[in-house]
């Protein structure tokens, strides 16, 4: 009886120390996490970490989820406790500096009233009228506001880098000053249709960029640089003007930084339709450079070829009427390897996609250093960019390509100390027309002849990668436009930028990983069961194909005097014919049966293997560890 009470009474203590214990760790270890998922999908990176943590103001995140109505939605319930939990790893990082909320908008409540004022996207769900409330906003210390208004499943990869984005906007008050020397319509174009002009939306890059930066617009015939210009970009600078560009020079031997896109051949530089001259969009000049800065500073990037690479090359359907695939030489996909992994700007991103690059080269007695950002593989060849003025042949590209034997520079880091590109001080004032600022004139009392420290500049020969065919795709959602990101064309930009700027914490935050956990075995034993099956599918239906076209034909030949009489011999062959389609399809049924019943049996398996096999695993090494202690005791 002793033995038993002593048994019964250290069960009950050992319940309530138990309970204890879980009541203890609810208060006291609220904030530890431990995140055993391979793609820690439930903590934030390190950049964010650091990005929360250097606030200078707080920020508040309100989640909008309507947690009843998803009940019946797995993927969207999946999610938001996905989000949730990544909301939550941000307050815990932050030391107080952000606090998360969640709020139910259920049905006619003044949660839902809260949610529709704040911009939140409701989405029909069923046929009652059910709105699925899925949003976030942020909102600073001065009241100013960011919304997601429906956090999109599909762009969960991406998840980080948005919140990150918004509470870094919120929580810093000064925004850089972005200075932006273009020539492309990167704010978008109103319709001209007297000039043949179509309106086109802002470039997707120029959109975020106004998110992070207090954008400047300036065209390439401007005489001078805003002077609160804190940060430089100069994208596709055609016809830029000797005042505007002795601008840059100072700005950038002054210790200011930029990043410069320059293109032999923008196929994204668009001229304006002309009715009475349809060979005017391909006449027209598509290069801009930088040639005077590039000579002062010991580069150059040739103005009459490109970079084309039979290996990085995209492969799509070719001219004609067979369209086979075939690779085009002038769009190049650069993935991870043709990227500097060690570079902090491009080290994340996972591939890129150009259009006719250029190639960036260092002169021998060059001054500064180049260390390259985009290479393309050794295979790749200098291709003149005549070969793609007048739409472009990849089949001749191709059986006309011969491979240079190295790898060539697209883009890269210039670092060093270099000579001013206008020895002689400010250009001569030109007499200006009525309607444009006089340029400045006279000796310029700043004029800075040698760089005070090296400079810090990146250098791109390409500019159609800051368009949005090359890397995003427009798409509309309950009314709401949605851009789908396809390459890293963005990332690399303002990553580029936030590196210049001196911030590395945003370019550091990785992508999500995809939630979307595959049996590949299972992907792979169901291609081969498919491919078993294929060939005998591909002659039944061949087979069942002949079958009817004989039907057919019989059936035709009958003329119209005597189409509803039929001869014995014809009703004969008809009743065959009929019952010979009628076998086909039933052995074609048969066939498909089985290829489902043999995937399902592999999907049992599966399924058997990875949920049953460990735990009983388990239970036979617990079993025979028990079986070794008795032993041993005995």
């Amino acid at each position: 009886m002793s033995n038993k009470l002593l048994t019964t009474t250290g069960l009950l203590a050992g319940t309530a120390a138990f309970l204890a214990l879980n009541l203890l760790a609810d208060r006291a270890l609220r904030g530890a996490r431990a995140d055993l998922t391979e793609n820690e999908l439930y903590t934030v990176s390190e950049g964010s970490r650091k990005l929360v943590q250097g606030l200078a103001e707080p920020v508040s995140l309100r989640l909008f989820y309507s947690e009843a109505i998803a009940a019946d939605i797995p993927n969207i319930r999946a999610y938001a406790q996905r989000v949730r939990g990544l909301l939550e790893e941000y307050a815990s990082a932050s030391d107080g500096r952000v606090t998360v909320a969640v709020l139910d908008p259920e049905p006619f409540s003044e949660t839902e009233d809260a949610a529709v004022a704040a911009g939140i996207q409701g989405v029909p769900v069923n046929d009652l009228g059910d709105q699925l409330y899925f949003g976030l906003q942020a909102t600073g210390s001065t009241d100013e506001r960011e919304v997601i208004a429906f956090l999109d499943p599909r762009r969960e990869e991406s998840l980080e880098y948005e919140i990150s984005r918004i509470i870094h906007k919120l929580g810093q008050p000064h925004r850089p000053v972005l200075t932006i020397v273009s020539a492309l319509p990167l704010a978008g174009q109103e319709p001209a249709p007297w000039i043949g002009q179509q309106g086109s939306e802002p470039y997707y890059v120029y959109e975020e960029l106004q998110d992070l930066y207090d954008v400047r617009l300036v065209q390439p015939g401007a005489t001078a640089l805003p002077k609160e210009t804190e940060l430089l970009m100069v994208a596709h600078p055609k016809g830029i003007s000797d005042h505007l560009l002795y601008a840059i020079d100072q700005f950038v031997l002054r210790g200011g930084h930029a990043l410069l896109f320059v293109d032999p051949f923008c196929e994204s530089d668009r001229a304006p339709q002309d009715p009475n001259d349809p060979m005017a969009q391909f006449t027209v000049d598509k290069s801009s450079n930088l040639d005077r800065l590039m000579q002062a500073w010991g580069l150059e990037i040739p103005g009459d070829v490109f970079a084309g690479d039979r290996v990085t090359a995209l492969t799509m359907p070719g001219p004609g009427e067979r369209r086979q695939p075939i690779a085009h030489v002038y769009y190049e996909k650069l993935e991870p390897g043709n990227l500097d992994e060690k570079d902090v700007v491009t080290a994340n991103v996972p591939s890129i996609l150009l259009s006719t690059p250029g190639i960036v080269r260092r002169k021998d007695d060059a001054s500064v250093e180049l260390s390259p950002l985009f290479t393309t593989s050794t295979e790749a060849a200098e291709l003149p960019t005549s070969a793609v003025q007048f739409m472009p042949d990849p089949e001749r590209l191709l059986a006309d390509y011969v491979p240079g034997g190295k790898a060539l520079t697209i883009a890269a880091r210039v670092h060093g100390t270099v000579k001013t590109a206008f020895p002689e001080g400010r250009p001569t004032a030109v007499p200006p027309r009525e309607d444009e600022t006089p340029p400045p004139s006279g000796p310029d009392p700043d004029f800075v002849a040698e760089s005070r420290e090296p400079i810090n500049v990146i250098l791109v020969a390409d500019a159609d990668i800051l368009a949005d065919m090359f890397w995003v795709r427009r798409e509309k959602l309950f009314g709401q436009s949605l851009a789908v990101v396809q390459f890293g064309n963005g990332d690399f930009v303002l990553g580029a930028l936030d590196n210049l700027s001196g911030s590395n914490d945003l370019i550091s935050i990785r992508s999500r990983a995809a939630t979307q956990r595959p049996f590949k075995v299972m992907d792979d034993l169901r291609r081969e069961a498919e491919q078993r099956f294929a060939a005998r599918e591909q002659a039944l239906n061949e087979q069942l194909r002949q079958t009817e076209r004989k039907l057919s034909e019989l059936q035709s030949k009958k003329d119209t005097a005597s189409s509803l009489i039929l001869s014995p011999e014809q009703s004969a062959e008809i009743e065959n014919f009929q019952k010979e389609r009628l076998a086909t399809r039933k052995a074609l049924r048969d066939v498909q049966y089985d290829l489902r019943r043999d995937i399902e049996r592999l999907e049992t398996w599966i399924k058997v293997v990875n949920i049953g096999l460990v735990p009983a695993l388990l239970c036979v090494a617990a079993l025979a560890l028990l079986g070794w202690r008795r032993q041993r005791r005995a």
